[in-house]
């Protein structure tokens, strides 16, 4: 619930710490002394847009700041832990800064929040209503959620929604596999023969680099035996005038073994000289082998050459590399079996779409025949709040009219609140009905009927009692001490017949202070309360059988009956 609330340059208001409690809480004063200026105030706390002209003549940016108290199962809780918006305990405190010159700024927990996120928590945390002001219930948008909810069907209505969303998600994925199965079949004949052409072609990973190695050998053939045939002569062959290599350190090592029998220093140099020798006897096979595999084939060049070429074709004609062909023939593969089996996979997906619209029907149907059970039952406990009210010839109905076979996640109807407050009337829409006072008494009385279902913690009536009598004010007193049950509500009323059954009373003043007019909130004691309540009855002068009449009221106000009808 909202505990305080600091108002600083807002309007008439120079500086106000407001404290409040749960239960019913009334603020009455005189017309234009400021009441509608603590709705403007907390309105901004709870997300709406900024009016610079707010600000209090002088000032050059204006604040106000609430404090919630939350309990600890409140759904806020959730929501702040998901922002990262937790605060100290079970407190929210939420601050919004109004400038002439600089830009609104919003604070939940002293985290700065764009005015959308204040806006969202506001909704949770506060409901105004007004004489004009009754969205919840002139918008029959929300009539099936109120309907599903004094019904206890929650559950029902949440497993309508997600059979609904199963059975439009296989619907979307039939769609779109229908239309990828004509696209793909009429390219079927093109994947064919591509795949046709890369197959045949066979291409092995690494055969490129093996190809091009290969041409490069095959075309400097002539130049790479010469070259091979002069280091042999160099390292094996001999003449009278001069042995080759291998000969030469044949010669060297044995001359070295020869005088290590002198010197046995030498031996390891004469080692390390006779292996040099036969590496290099080992070298000259290798050369031997690889002059005796060179080919000198024109013919077969040619081959090669056709191939690197066909292989570099279809290289650039996919845009994948040669290793990267067959991954890609792979791919097509798998995209013509998903052809060849489209009909199968639709009609697997036909048949998991049909299943689950009979779930859909099945629950929907279910939440049809409680809505419409529900709705008799709600109408029959608004009627007897109403007639409390002194509206016992009023009807209130609930239309349900089928979508004209088009499902919705909310099921197969909508429902339409109809009331008709004069026997022999049709019943109609609660936005047609032309009485402000019937209107605030028909809004108050499901207000009580419904109380349990309010999430919000605060509940604000701003004059919901305009146009009615002393009579019906009592009984709309007595209506708003029973939604304040278990919650906190704060009344604005000219009524002292609805203010008598405050629990707590604030009166807005007006004072004129330095030559300025200030609005102030006081909170009244029994004595204080009974003046105000004079004031009401008797105008600005006091008399004493006003007085009498204040406390008659308050003495009825206590005797009355506090449970719902």
């Amino acid at each position: 619930m909202l505990n305080h609330l600091t108002i600083k340059n807002i309007a008439l208001i120079d500086h106000l710490d407001l404290a409040l409690e749960p239960g019913l809480t009334i603020l009455t004063g005189e017309t234009g002394a400021g009441k509608s200026i603590i709705l403007d105030a907390l309105g901004l706390v709870l997300g709406k847009r900024a009016d610079s002209t707010l600000i209090r003549s002088g000032a050059d940016k204006a604040m106000v700041t609430a404090c919630f108290q939350l309990a600890d199962d409140h759904p806020v809780q959730s929501w702040l832990a998901q922002k990262d918006l937790e605060g100290e305990e079970s407190l929210l405190i939420i601050r919004r800064v109004v400038g002439i010159k600089t830009a609104s700024r919003a604070y939940i927990n002293e985290i700065a929040v764009p005015l959308a996120t204040l806006g969202a928590l506001g909704d949770q945390l506060v409901e105004i209503h007004g004489q004009h002001d009754h969205q919840l219930l002139l918008n029959s948008t929300t009539h099936l959620a109120l309907l599903d909810a004094f019904a206890k069907q929650g559950d029902l209505a949440s497993q309508v929604a997600g059979d609904f969303k199963a059975w439009q998600s296989l619907q979307s994925q039939l769609k779109m596999v229908e239309k990828q199965a004509r696209e793909a079949f009429e390219r079927r004949d093109y994947l064919a023969f591509q795949l046709e052409e890369v197959e045949q072609a066979g291409i092995q990973p690494g055969e490129l680099q093996e190809l091009e190695s290969r041409r490069s050998r095959l075309a400097h053939a002539n130049q790479l035996a010469q070259s091979t045939q002069a280091a042999l002569a160099l390292l094996g062959g001999a003449t009278e005038e001069n042995g080759g290599g291998v000969s030469l350190i044949s010669q060297a090592a044995g001359e070295l073994e020869g005088s290590a029998n002198l010197d046995p220093t030498l031996e390891p140099l004469a080692e390390t000289v006779r292996s040099l020798h036969y590496e290099l006897d080992d070298a000259v096979e290798r050369v031997q082998h690889y002059l005796e595999s060179l080919e000198i084939n024109p013919a077969q060049l040619d081959e090669v050459e056709e191939r690197v070429d066909l292989i570099h074709r279809l290289s650039r004609k996919h845009h994948r590399s040669a290793d990267e062909l067959e991954l890609l023939a792979q791919q097509w593969r798998e995209e013509l079996d998903a052809i060849d089996h489209a009909d199968q996979r639709i009609a697997q997906l036909q048949q998991a779409q049909e299943k689950a619209r009979e779930a859909y029907f099945i629950q929907a149907k279910k939440l049809t025949a409680s809505r419409k059970k529900a709705g008799k039952q709600l109408s029959s406990t608004v009627e007897k709040q109403l007639a409390a009210l002194h509206m016992a010839n009023t009807r209130l109905s609930i239309a349900l009219t089928p979508q004209n076979g088009d499902p919705r996640p909310n099921g197969m109807e909508e429902a339409v609140f109809l009331v008709s407050t004069n026997p022999g009337e049709p019943p109609k829409p609660l936005k047609q009905i032309a009485s402000g006072g019937e209107l605030s008494r028909l809004m108050l009385a499901l207000k009580t009927v419904l109380a349990d279902l309010i999430a919000t913690p605060t509940l604000i009536f701003d004059e919901v009692d305009v146009g009615v009598g002393g009579r019906v004010a009592a009984s709309i007193g007595e209506k708003l001490t029973q939604v304040a049950h278990g919650r906190q509500v704060l009344a604005i009323t000219h009524l002292p017949q609805v203010a008598a059954f405050g629990e707590h009373h604030l009166k807005v003043e007006k004072k004129a202070r330095q030559g300025k007019t200030q609005a102030g909130i006081v909170a009244l004691s029994p004595p204080d309360r009974i003046e105000e309540l004079a004031r009401m009855l008797a105008g600005n002068k006091v008399t004493a059988p006003a007085r009498h009449n204040a406390k008659a009221l308050l003495s009825a106000a206590k005797t009355a009956p506090n449970k719902a009808s």
